[in-house]
């Protein structure tokens, strides 16, 4: 049988960075632990023996703690395991959130469209019932998509230099197992020293080998890439010419004069080193 993401990303993990789970105050240690060593930029821990169902616990000793915004979870229920992923760094947040704010305004600034057009999740545990359950960094949709169990449209997920395999798995996960609902995936990767940013925009494509049980018909793929070096200069290695969100990916109904968002080399540069000014403060 095929390895789920989840499974893959475990299995990046190293043994000093597993765990079987035990109680919420002693995960919120060995999240403490690990922030107050303070030798990298992002880290990820696996906990053996946790299930879904204690995260309201967990979720309200993070909380007390002060250290609920630095963790973000996956839970596969069949193994009984989670994966959290700790960022420390305030750059993170700032990146992800200055990214959903500049997106957030071009939608809302599109002809026939309002800030009641999209609606933001941000890091909203997603569940598969009774399968497995995801948190992403900002998540966004159309404003019809309401209630608890509402998925958004687009997912961004930010990371360091050193994680792509992790933000890989993460794009493939939040595609293959949103039932289409999730339909773009923004990875945003930081490295701190130089300065820079890479950004990949991930879809499902139709897939370049036959389908058959174990080749899907449609695959998640990075369709465009930006590296944005410390002078905010943008290259791409797939031959993009500008970062393009698909209007269809944002919203479920088609609009008259319809546009996608779009953001131009220089747009690119230009917020990447806003960004690098706020890391330097």
């Amino acid at each position: 049988m095929e390895a789920t993401q989840f499974e893959m990303q475990a299995a990046l993990i190293p043994d000093q960075h597993r765990f079987e789970y035990q109680s919420a105050r002693k995960l919120a240690r060995a999240v403490r632990n690990i922030i107050d060593s303070g030798t990298a930029n992002e880290y990820f821990l696996y906990f053996q023996g946790i299930v879904d169902r204690e995260f309201d616990v967990i979720e309200r000793e993070l909380r007390r703690v002060q250290l609920r915004s630095t963790v973000r979870f996956t839970f596969e229920n069949a193994l009984d395991a989670a994966i959290l992923r700790i960022n420390p760094g305030p750059e993170h947040g700032r990146v992800g959130m200055n990214l959903f704010l500049e997106i957030d305004h071009r939608i809302t600034s599109l002809p026939g469209h309002s800030v009641d057009s999209i609606e933001g999740f941000g890091a909203t545990l997603l569940q598969v019932p009774g399968v497995r359950s995801k948190e992403g960094d900002q998540g966004f949709g159309p404003g019809t998509r309401l209630g608890r169990d509402a998925w958004p449209s687009v997912m961004i997920e930010i990371g360091y230099s050193g994680g792509e395999d992790f933000l890989h798995l993460d794009a493939q996960w939040w595609l293959r197992n949103s039932a289409g609902q999730i339909r773009f995936v923004i990875l945003v990767s930081i490295t701190m020293d130089p300065h820079a940013l890479r950004i990949e925009c991930w879809r499902m494509v139709e897939s370049a080998r036959p389908e058959t049980r174990q080749t899907p018909a449609r695959v998640p793929t990075c369709v465009q890439d930006f590296n944005i070096d410390e002078a905010g200069v943008v290259k791409s290695t797939l031959g993009s010419t500008e970062l393009r969100i698909p209007y269809d990916c944002v919203f479920d109904q088609h609009h008259d004069g319809a546009a996608d968002v779009v953001f131009s080399f220089e747009e690119l540069g230009h917020f990447a080193r806003r960004r690098f000014r706020q890391m330097e403060d």
